[in-house]
């Protein structure tokens, strides 16, 4: 069966028995303590704890999943892999542990006709129910019940809704056995596949490991899609599956461009380079289709880091350049009719993927480096093991594999100490383990889960109503009342003020009735689906129970509303300046001004930001109608409509349509035509990340202040230059000009001093050995008349070392110049200079013939220099010895 087949034919099973299908949730989770979404129950855990509704009483997913904890291991074994789908049925209170266990075993043996000799049930030892329901209900035989400790979720120790389990282990034959005498279904070995795992949720573990009863005993399973199909389709491990062969297969046909012998399943040195590109390109493409962008941090760091070690294992099958952002396209048609957004998304994806294979090409060159500094500090010492701390840190800063430094530094007589580079790579793991330890460890919803969709919000259609108080909470305690000059939540049962979610601010406005005047401040969803209005009380007594007159700011609203509406005109603009790329990934809408981040991959060009405003102006004037409409969102997306990065929607969605140019999903507030938006105007772009970039601008009243600004400051720039305004760009030209033939002076001036200096320098010069050393001091001297000066120098010496220091911007500067035959006999510029910067409080280095340094406190420079003779005769010591 394909893994298509197996997937639909999963939902199906359980849409029949009273489930509702879920689509599944994004890969960034909602709760922000986590980084990504790593099993079916995560998007749950709030109907778990009882804080929020569940979406149904029965439901079923298959769910994207990201784990990264044993990256290591991945491509290594059968079945080990970062990006998964877990196929997974979920009782909110509804039915429990024989339900579970008697549909598993329908779906696995009846349906799928899995040999029910080869299957054996694990449980936890505290767990006496769930072992009977096996033999007595079931009839599988006592005997192939096997209690563990293990079976335990979430496992880990973390906090959040947990309980034992009850797995199902395939045996697949004793051919695929360990060694070890004890090997059973709790083995790692490749005997033993671990297929679906039966969690019975009926507890809440506190941060101090105490267990509560939840409100309801839950069921949550998980069954790893991937996993299931290697044992449907009778693979030997999970990458001869359709889920991952047409990307191994593509990989192996751009291999034999240079390898043309390249076969996939001959040797493990080929076919696990080969799986791990495989696994990475699968986590790479769904992780930007959710919205995630390479960077130096958080999400963004684990997705450039698995880029990248796709990128170097390529070199492992001999796959010339960057080719990882080709693959993308691979991973969209074997996963695409599942998860359309990566069809739907390639052209951005593959962007991303490129511009990062690019800079990964650049940080090599920075990392061959780091490995050369190594293995010359190595050399001065008279050693030849490179440490497992420094080759660790090649991997995890450069991306370079242990088998890399260890061929590179093979080539020099060196070797890598490998078991020292497993404990870093170790401890790291476990650092890794203990930061993902309270993956589900959601932040208590605390006073505010009582009201939990307890508001109905009506501010789509009023900005004024009658609601009564059901709630106050005061740093974060429930109180009955509060007085004047306190701040406080108030919890209404209806409301029409818009709590800030999706990029757009929350309303403010008042609290009112006979006697009471509040000011809300903010409204916010402090728990999912409680909305909480922030209020000082400015007179009067405000109680639970009381009825109040609810009132929004309405210009206030009105001038969020243009601008929000503003962004959606941005949006479709960029479409059709950049192009459809050009995708949004973020917002913040405010009264009358906005910043809408969007994926682009280059600074926008004056000629571009002019067209965009002038197409936003156009869609203005023409006075298109802003029409709202709910819908499924399967039909939204037929229609498409434009979904933000990383968003989670329900089956029905708000979409906002503009004319016939833009149709957006969105839950904010919105002008009821575009022409009131009046104006927008870019006044800021820049970079915000690799392949992101941010638009800051204005609208309605805004823009005229802005231009009437502007209009005052160029009214004072012409009366400054005594000119009219039309003549002020070409008096700056001049002006311009004549400060750059000023400078140009200056530095030749300078230069010429320093060069006239050479002469001196050189009749200063100290004999070390057979050569001689030039260090001094050069007034006033750029640093590239630094430079010259030095090339100067060791040109007359013929043999010999120059060391040069200067002030520039009131700090210290260094160069350092090594002839080459001193280079040949061991001595380093810059290892020298590095040494003699930190006399002046600084650091640098550079390359064995030319390097230079810098230093914060230049009245050192006298003092570092001195030392130069005494560093270059200790360097050449040890050259000698």
């Amino acid at each position: 069966m394909r893994s298509s087949e197996l997937r639909e034919g999963f939902l199906r099973f359980f849409e029949a028995r009273g489930h509702k299908r879920m689509a599944s949730a994004p890969l960034i989770p909602s709760d922000p303590t986590t980084l990504f979404t790593v099993a079916g129950m995560q998007q749950f855990v709030p109907a778990f704890r009882g804080e929020v509704p569940p979406p149904a009483p029965r439901a079923a997913t298959s769910q994207k999943c990201l784990r990264i904890d044993d990256l290591d291991q991945v491509g290594r074994t059968a079945r080990h892999e970062t990006f998964f789908e877990m196929l997974g049925n979920f009782s909110f209170g509804d039915y429990f542990k024989e339900d579970a266990i008697a549909w598993a075993w329908e779906l696995v043996t009846g349906v799928w006709k899995l040999p029910k000799d080869i299957i054996w049930i694990t449980v936890h030892p505290t767990d006496t129910e769930a072992p009977e329901i096996w033999v007595r209900k079931i009839g599988v035989p006592r005997e192939r019940i096997v209690p563990l400790e293990d079976n335990w979720w979430p496992t880990g120790g973390g906090a959040g809704p947990c309980g034992p389990d009850s797995e199902m282990v395939v045996d697949l034959g004793p051919e695929h056995a360990c060694d070890r005498p004890d090997c059973g279904p709790a083995c790692a070995c490749d005997r033993w596949a671990e297929l679906w795992n039966l969690v019975f949720q009926q507890y809440n573990k506190a941060e101090d490991g105490t267990l509560t009863d939840l409100p309801t005993r839950n069921i949550d399973t998980g069954m790893g899609l991937e996993r299931l199909a290697m044992l449907m389709q009778g693979k030997r491990t999970i990458f001869e599956t359709d889920l991952f062969w047409p990307i191994i297969s593509y990989l192996v046909q751009l291999g034999q461009h240079t390898r043309p012998t390249l076969q996939y399943g001959r040797s493990e040195s080929d076919d696990v380079p080969a799986r791990i590109i495989a696994d990475h390109s699968r986590a790479i493409s769904f992780l930007i289709a959710d919205g995630v962008t390479p960077s130096n941090e958080g999400r963004g760091y684990v997705l450039r880091r698995l880029i990248r070690r796709a990128a170097r294992f390529g070199r492992t099958l001999g796959i010339q350049g960057a080719f990882v952002h080709k693959v993308v396209p691979v991973v969209a048609r074997a996963m695409g009719d599942a998860y359309p957004e990566l069809a739907a998304k390639q052209e951005n994806i593959v962007k991303f993927v490129q511009r990062e294979e690019e800079r990964f090409a650049e940080t090599l060159e920075q990392g061959t480096v780091m490995l050369e500094r190594v293995i010359e500090r190595l050399r001065d010492r008279g050693e030849t093991v490179i440490a497992g701390a420094d080759a660790f840190e090649l991997y995890d800063t450069y991306g370079f594999p242990v088998e890399l430094t260890a061929e590179m530094a093979a080539e020099q007589g060196f070797t890598v100490d490998e078991a020292g580079y497993r404990e870093a790579m170790e401890e790291q793991r476990v650092r890794a383990r203990a930061a993902t330890r309270d993956t589900f460890a959601y932040r208590e919803a605390g006073a505010y889960a009582a009201f939990v969709g307890k508001t109905e919000f009506r501010g789509y259609e009023e900005t004024a109503l009658q609601a009564a108080v059901i709630g106050i909470v005061k740093e974060g305690e429930p109180v009955e009342r509060a007085g004047a000059g306190e701040h406080v939540d108030v919890i209404l049962d209806r409301t029409p003020f818009y709590a800030a979610q999706g990029g757009q601010i929350g309303d403010t406005g008042t609290l009112a009735a006979e006697g009471l005047r509040a000011h809300v401040l903010d409204v916010t969803y402090p728990a999912e689906g409680a909305l909480a209005h922030h209020a000082r009380i400015i007179e009067g007594t405000l109680e639970v129970g009381r009825r109040v007159e609810a009132a929004v700011d309405v210009e206030r609203r009105q001038a969020i509303a243009r601008a929000h509406s503003a962004t959606h005109l941005l949006h479709y603009a960029l479409h059709q300046v950049l192009g459809e790329h050009a995708l949004q990934s973020g917002s913040l809408v405010e009264p009358d001004r906005f910043r809408f981040d969007f994926s682009h991959f280059s600074a926008l060009t004056a000629e571009e930001i002019a067209r965009v405003e002038e197409l936003v102006a156009r869609k203005i004037l023409e006075a298109h109608p802003v029409e709202v409409m709910h819908t499924e969102l399967a039909h939204a997306r037929q229609m498409g409509a434009i979904a933000l990065f990383g968003e989670k929607y329900g089956e029905r969605v708000r979409a906002v349509k503009m004319g016939d140019f833009s149709l957006e999903l969105c839950g904010g507030t919105h002008l009821h035509n575009t022409a009131p938006v009046g104006l927008m105007r870019i006044i800021g772009e820049s970079s915000i990340g690799a392949g992101l970039r941010r638009i800051e601008a204005v609208t309605g009243l805004e823009t005229l202040h802005l231009a009437q600004e502007d209009a005052r400051l160029l009214d004072e720039a012409a009366a400054r230059l005594h000119a009219s305004k039309a003549e002020v760009p070409a008096l700056i030209v001049k002006v311009q000009d004549g400060v750059k033939v000023r400078d140009k002076v200056i530095a030749s001036l300078r230069a010429r001093g320093a060069a006239a200096s050479a002469d001196d320098l050189i009749a200063a010069a100290q004999a070390v050995n057979d050569f001689r050393v030039v260090a001094g001091r050069v007034p006033d001297a750029p640093a590239d008349a630094l430079r010259n000066l030095a090339d100067q120098l060791v040109a007359k010496l013929g043999s010999g070392v120059v060391v040069l220091g200067t002030v520039q911007d009131s700090k210290a500067l260094f160069v350092a110049e090594v002839s080459k035959d001193l280079v040949k006999r061991g001595l380093h510029a810059g290892n020298l200079v590095r040494e003699v910067a930190k006399m002046a409080g600084g650091g640098g280095g550079g390359r064995p013939d030319f390097a230079q340094a810098g230093g914060k406190d230049p009245s050192k420079i006298e003092a570092a220099l001195a030392l130069v003779r005494d560093l270059v005769q200790a360097q050449a010591e040890r050259r000698a010895s």
